[in-house]
């Protein structure tokens, strides 16, 4: 069922060294992508005095973000239980890792280590699946129809509200605003509705956030896990006829044209695992 698994590095840190943020674990029926929380760099507190090289060569090494997203792959696939329960028990060993390195956490350089991700089962033509933030999986039918898709809950519920805060991300104020009182936060109450989005930080709240389900497959369903770098690429005809069509060689040096084609769009680092449903 297993067919492909792969993570592509941002093409902007290419030659960097800098460290891969997403992780995955794969096996024939299940699956786990982890996308590590982006870190702020080492004494720049407003990055729009930064160029991009000084960033990078004062990003922390090694990677909190890295770590968290390695620590969640290595539980997840140590640990029984159902798919919530797993990521649960992920969010578990973050706050271990956290409670290793942050001695009180700033919402800057020292904010919590952490990660979003998404994970499936494959079993008797059913799909579970768990997730949090926008790390997802996708369904598509043999003929490339979307069958379903999970939702990017930071996109659906969060994003607007983080836009009315009227200062730029390079600016330490907005980070630790949106850090604080969006992530993990259930009391964060606007419109009648919660507008926090989820992490897995080791934050105990981070488990209202994890979102589960089953669904039913078919045969020569094609199931698509994936962090948010790929997003773009998921409702494109190319992408979709590209995996039906399955060709190690010819799919990477499609997503590789594609990244170069437009940065902002395709380019950042992204994670993907594909699965078929062929019993």
């Amino acid at each position: 069922m297993l067919i492909y698994k792969n993570t592509f590095d941002n093409i902007k840190t290419i030659g960097f060294n800098f460290p891969v943020e997403d992780q995955y674990y794969a096996a024939e029926t299940t699956a786990i992508v982890a996308d590590g929380i982006t870190r702020d760099p080492i004494g720049i507190t407003d990055f729009s005095s930064a160029t991009p090289k000084q960033f990078v060569e004062k990003y922390p090494r090694p990677s909190g973000a890295y770590l968290a997203a390695k620590e969640i792959c290595d539980t997840f696939s140590k640990e029984d239980g159902t798919l919530k329960e797993k990521l649960i028990k992920c969010n578990h060993s973050v706050k271990k890792l956290n409670e290793k390195y942050i001695n009180k956490c700033d919402f800057l350089e020292n904010d919590y280590y952490g990660a979003v991700a998404s994970c499936i089962r494959i079993h008797d033509d059913l799909l579970d699946y768990a997730y949090i933030c926008d790390c997802g999986v996708i369904v598509y039918d043999f003929l490339g129809n979307i069958k379903f898709q999970t939702t990017d809950d930071k996109k659906v519920y969060s994003d607007f509200y983080i836009d009315m805060i009227k200062t730029d991300w390079s600016l330490p104020e907005k980070r630790v605003i949106v850090r604080r009182d969006f992530r993990n936060n259930l009391n964060n109450i606007q419109d009648g509705k919660c507008v926090s989005y989820g992490a897995l930080t080791g934050e105990d709240s981070a488990s209202d956030f994890i979102r589960s389900g089953q669904i039913e497959l078919e045969k020569n369903d094609i199931v698509v896990v994936y962090s948010d770098g790929f997003s773009e690429f998921l409702h494109e005809q190319e992408f979709i006829s590209s995996i039906l069509n399955f060709q190690k060689e010819k799919f990477e040096e499609y997503i590789n044209i594609k990244s170069k084609e437009d940065y902002n769009k395709y380019g950042k680092e992204k994670t993907l695992v594909l699965f078929k449903n062929n019993i």
